[in-house]
């Protein structure tokens, strides 16, 4: 009895470092320069917003946080606004932006 294996390819986009870091480009000067008093600029927070909506399953957060872990290792930014970046900016995400994040407990 001959055996046929059909295989099922779901076309999609995994997401990558390349989408995470453009989607939060427009947040670097923000990230680097700007003053904790500050809120952080409407293009900020549309880049947030934009971050948000390209990671909606577990595995999308938990990649997004591993990009976003490695930007932050890899550009100077203050970490008190990247962690505050999300509040002020009006979004919940459970996707934070720090370089000591373990991105596996990211729900």
């Amino acid at each position: 009895m001959a055996m046929a294996t059909t295989v099922l390819a779901v076309l999609g986009h995994a997401l990558d470092c390349a989408q995470v870091d453009s989607a939060i480009s427009p947040c670097l000067t923000y990230l680097r320069d700007g003053a904790a008093a500050a809120a952080p600029p409407r293009e900020c927070c549309d880049a947030v917003r934009s971050l948000v909506s390209i990671a909606p399953s577990q595995q999308e957060r938990q990649t997004a946080c591993e990009c976003l872990k490695a930007a932050a290792a890899r550009t100077p930014i203050k970490a008190d606004l990247a962690a505050g970046l999300p509040a002020g900016c009006g979004v919940s995400t459970t996707v934070p932006i720090s370089p000591d994040v373990n991105c596996q407990n990211v729900g």
